[in-house]
């Protein structure tokens, strides 16, 4: 009886577990919108039972375990578990894992949680760079970010690339941030934002320590997305775009060149060049084969090109393997018009291709490996000339030559280095550039908790490969001058085609690093360390190979998240200096506080619910010192003829050229050192409806290397500031410079949201301003012509106080101006320029010394530099349901451009002449005395007019509409219809709109002579689509 009763016993304790193995359980899993979320991974943890959500988020799954526990994951979304405790029906609603990601911040060879991190970092999100359509990464952050300083100089495709500052410029050397891809130092510009999962600029001395000698200068880390546990979701997104050139110049037709050429020879007492019976033919314009009236702009120019941008990825896992695989493909024409007869292409393009592949595969549950490859193929194709088109353009008078004459030859003159574009687009050939990028990694993650809790072990072995080739068709044609005596004079000498091809410097790089790192909390204590050794080398068959090496170590501690203390450190050496001055110790210490934390801030203070304030001070290193590269070693030069420098040797003597000694060897030259300090807070209020980030920095930029001008010009050893040496000689740079560079950056921030309509607005600004404090320099006899005290890239120039009038000269009894040896007398208390003879409306310059003589002791500090001193971006956008908006203005201020040549000045090189000139002040109009904009015409250049001055200096400050962004999120529950998961329809544009006093050209504009290709406003579409 007691053996019947036992088993009973046992046969009824053990109903649960029977009931539970056997049980099938069903269930819906969605979003927090209550959006169902197809293809997500219902799994029974501990065992290999999972299910897939279908296209209405369901799923069905028999559980084999004792006390179930199901784990449910997608990828984007918060991974979460759900005990089963009877239940057969259950209904999941993951969270977004943008609320995760936000939690954690990319820091230097690692992440950090947001809440401890004391340095000064700036995140943007891979959403916000999809929405810009430009195909280069370096323009799609403008505006975006706090301490971030762009100007984007060129449209070219292919050549887009956006000059990059960090909070301003601290050395007059090269100031281009270190920019690190997963890790790596690569090649970034050209990376597909849809790739990217996190994008970090680093900006203060704790956040950049740990790189050493190479973070003076800030530093970008890019992250791109990898694989999640989860089903396969496959992503397509295309887009196409018309571009068109933001600003052109205005220039005048073949009438009014003609007019302004008569009256600037006029003004110089010559005969006219046009006669009565040519400015009737350009008028009317009835002639067009002796007196044309070409357009140059809008008839080889288009109004709008294409571009067409497509990526394709993959992205899913299981408990072996997860994967990110994505290709893309992007086609961009030039803007230069097609010809349907020419004989080659006339348009530019550019294509690329590019494929990543990012594995991660878990080998057991202590150790993890990475295999990433990443590819990118570039084409580049143009016509062959050797400056861009636009360059040929600003110099070809309207009346130069038809483009075919009337017998359909091609039209020419003698003067060879003025051919007709359409000969330049069509006859001379084509030219095609091709670049191939390999880069590779390979990762290693060890947890060693069985070791010590809370250790882990890293390694990363990385290598890029970048490999260019060319092939050139060169072809010259005949050309034939067009008489107006209706005969034809051949011009030129044509040739054959021929072809060549080549390849360019192949570059390389391989890196190693392995590190230890310690994460362990001890109740309301957290600590973190990290060692990490860091090894690259840099090959290029251009250069001499160069290299990194040294230690890296970082330690943290946090008590009940409230007080924040970290020390990072670098110890590392580069290749760039001699063995004696090589390595070099970079420390940084910050700390942080947050007081709404405590106790008496949780019961008085309410509104601001988060409130960190934070400091830091420490010294980094920057070896990236431009062309100055191995100053430590001799140099040897091949010397040329017109160094005089011959050996002699032989039964009949005579000269040879041979080598002979450069520039001597520095071995005392080593790295900058940045002294960078940062006072900053972080702070949420209204429940975290508002966010503020503001950061106040000071960097003391020592050791910059420049050239000792005051040494005299002894030996042929040096040569004059201001001009460079071309025969490899001289003497070489010291570290003798010192900057300082101060200032503010902010990011401010409010989101709310009332049902389903959802808003913000967010704003970014920075300011920096720098001072030359120390640079060695030739005497100056005054202040103002000194370098040191200025900013860097101060415009040194004169100051023009407008142009000379009437009443600045003596006039005879008569009225008319007084003349002797046939040149106008100026009055008495009148400065007399000594850079020629000066007439009434001719530019006026200000004598700074008083000497009554305007000279080059009058050219001082003019001006703003060529870097914005303040940046700033406002984000506006909004949601209702399944519709959004997004809108950025971006600006900048606080600096100048000068202009000359064919930007600005009448004539330049027997040039054309522009829509401004028409402003001029004439001598033989007494209207245009008071109210002229622009000087006196000359025929040619004009030594007086075309000083460098005030006058030619126009202003950088801008607002743009930088980007605008309208887009349709389609109904989850009409897409799970065709099992599709997600699917977007967005229109945007870039550089819609740009207000600016900029005179002809963007206020971005690189050139100064007005030769760089325009930069583009894109009108954009495309479709996202997820299955």
């Amino acid at each position: 009886m007691k053996k019947i009763l036992l088993i009973a016993l046992l046969f009824l304790s053990s109903l649960p577990q029977l009931f539970a193995q056997g049980k099938i359980i069903t269930g819906k899993v969605v979003d927090s919108d209550g959006e169902i979320l197809i293809g997500a991974n219902v799994m029974e943890k501990g065992t290999t039972n999972r299910a897939i959500t279908d296209p209405k988020g369901e799923f069905k799954l028999t559980l084999t375990g004792a006390s179930p526990v199901l784990q449910i994951s997608y990828i984007g979304y918060v991974t979460q578990e759900l005990p089963i405790k009877g239940q057969s029906i259950v209904h999941i609603t993951l969270n977004s894992d943008a609320t995760k990601l936000g939690d954690v911040v990319v820091v230097g060879y690692g992440t950090q949680k947001k809440a401890s991190v004391v340095g000064a970092i700036s995140q943007v999100k891979s959403e916000e760079l999809q929405q810009s359509s430009t195909p280069n990464l370096t323009n799609a952050i403008a505006g975006r970010v706090s301490g971030v300083v762009t100007i984007m100089g060129s449209g070219k495709p292919g050549g887009d690339n956006a000059e990059i500052f960090i909070r301003g410029m601290a050395t007059t050397n090269t100031t281009a941030p270190l920019v690190l891809v997963d890790g790596l130092e690569r090649e970034w510009r050209q990376i597909d934002p849809i790739d990217i999962e996190t994008f970090s600029v680093l900006k203060d001395a704790s956040a950049t320590a740990v790189y050493g000698v190479r973070g003076a200068n800030g530093v970008i880390l890019i992250t791109t997305k990898r694989g999640a546990k989860g089903r396969p979701v496959l992503s397509l997104s295309t887009q196409a775009a018309a571009q068109q050139a933001i600003r052109t110049p205005k220039y005048l037709d073949s009438y009014n060149f003609a007019l302004l050429t008569n009256e600037a020879l006029t003004n110089e007492g010559k005969p006219v060049e046009y006669s009565a019976s040519d400015l009737e033919h350009y008028r009317l314009n009835n002639s067009p084969y002796t007196h044309p009236n070409n357009d140059y702009y809008n008839d080889f120019v288009k109004d709008a090109s294409w571009q067409q941008m497509t990526n394709v990825n993959v992205r899913g896992g299981n408990e072996v393997l997860a994967y990110f695989i994505s290709a893309n493909y992007l086609h961009q024409e030039g803007i230069y018009k097609e010809f349907p007869n020419a004989q080659y292409p006339t348009n530019s393009n550019y294509e690329r291709f590019s494929f990543r592949s990012n594995l991660d595969f878990t080998v057991n549950p202590t150790l993890k490996i990475g295999v990433d490859l990443t590819g990118r193929f570039e084409v580049r194709k143009q016509p062959n000339f050797g400056e861009d088109l636009f360059d040929k353009l600003r110099r070809l008078p309207p009346n130069w030559v038809p483009y075919i004459n009337p017998d359909g030859s091609i039209g020419g003159r003698s003067d060879e280095s003025r051919l007709s574009p359409f000969a330049l687009l069509s006859e001379f050939g084509n030219r095609e550039r091709n670049t191939n990028v390999l880069e590779g990694a390979f990762t290693i993650k060890q947890d060693m908790s069985k070791i010590l809790k809370g250790l882990s072990f890293r390694s990363l072995m990385g290598f890029n490969s970048n490999y260019e080739s060319r092939r050139d068709i060169v072809e010259k044609p005949q050309m034939y001058e067009y008489t107006r005596f209706g005969d034809y004079r051949s011009t030129g000498t044509p040739s054959e085609i021929s072809i060549s091809t080549g390849k360019g410097p192949g570059r390389r790089r391989v890196s190693f690093e392995g590190a230890l790192n310690y994460n362990r909390s001890f109740g309301d204590h957290a600590v973190t360390g990290m060692l990490l050794y860091q090894q690259s080398q840099y090959f290029d068959e251009g250069r001499i190979p160069t290299g990194y090496l040294g230690w890296v170590g970082r330690a943290t501690y946090a008590y009940k998240n409230k007080y924040l203390f970290e020390v990072n450190a670098g110890y590392n050496g580069s290749k760039q200096f001699d063995a004696s001055k090589r390595y070099g110790f970079f420390p940084a210490v910050s700390a942080g506080w947050v007081p709404s934390e405590e106790h008496f801030w949780k019961d008085n203070i309410h509104f601001v619910n988060y409130l960190k304030i934070r400091g830091s001070y420490g010294e980094i290193g920057n070896d990236q010192i431009g062309n100055f590269s191995y100053l430590y070693e001799q140099r040897y030069i091949y010397a040329q003829d017109a160094d005089g420098w011959k050996y002699v040797w032989g039964e009949n003597p005579s000269g040879e050229r041979g080598i002979i000694e450069g520039q001597p060897g520095n071995s005392n030259v080593t790295w900058e050192r940045a002294k960078k300090s940062n006072i900053g807070f972080d702070a949420k209020m209204m429940d975290s409806k508002i966010s503020v980030t503001v950061d106040v920095f000071n960097e003391n930029r020592r050791d910059i290397l420049a050239i000792p001008y005051s040494v005299p010009l002894l030996f042929g050893m040096n040569n004059p500031q201001g001009t460079t040496r071309t025969d490899g000689q001289g003497l070489p740079p010291e570290n003798i410079g010192r900057v300082t560079n101060k200032g503010i950056d902010m990011e401010l921030g409010y989101a709310d949201k009332i049902g389903t309509f959802g808003y913000f607005i967010k704003g970014n600004f920075t300011y920096a301003r720098n001072k030359i404090d120390r640079i060695d320099e030739e005497g100056k006899k005054y202040d103002w012509q000194r370098i040191e005290g200025k900013q860097i890239g101060q415009h040194f120039g004169l100051t023009d106080i407008g142009l000379y009038s009437r009443n600045d000269f003596q006039l005879d009894g008569s009225g008319e101006l007084l003349l002797e040896g046939g040149f106008p007398v100026l009055k008495k208390d009148v400065a007399i320029p000594s850079f020629g003879v000066v007439y009434p409306g001719d530019i006026r310059y200000k004598d700074l010394n008083g000497d009554g003589i305007i000279d080059s002791y009058d050219v001082g500090a003019i001006g703003k530099g060529r870097v914005p001193q303040y940046i700033y971006g406002i984000t506006v956008g909004a949601s209702y349901n399944n519709f959004d908006i997004t809108v950025l203005f971006q600006g900048a201020g606080g600096a100048d451009m000068y202009f000359k040549e064919d930007a600005v000045w009448e004539f330049f090189a027997l040039g054309k002449v522009m829509e401004h000139h028409l402003g001029r002040y004439n001598p033989n109009d007494p209207s245009s005395w008071d109210k002229a904009t622009y000087p006196r015409l000359h025929p040619s250049e004009n030594t007086n007019n075309h000083q460098k001055s005030t006058y030619w200096l126009y202003t950088r400050n801008y607002v743009r509409l930088k980007n605008v962004e309208i887009g349709y999120n389609l109904s989850k529950s009409l897409l799970s219809r065709a099992r599709i998961t997600s699917a977007r329809l967005f229109v945007n544009g870039t550089n819609l709109i740009t207000w600016d006093k900029m005179l002809n050209w963007d206020p971005e504009s690189a050139s100064e002579t007005g030769n760089s290709y325009p930069q583009f406003r894109t009108w954009n579409i495309g479709a996202r689509i997820s299955l």
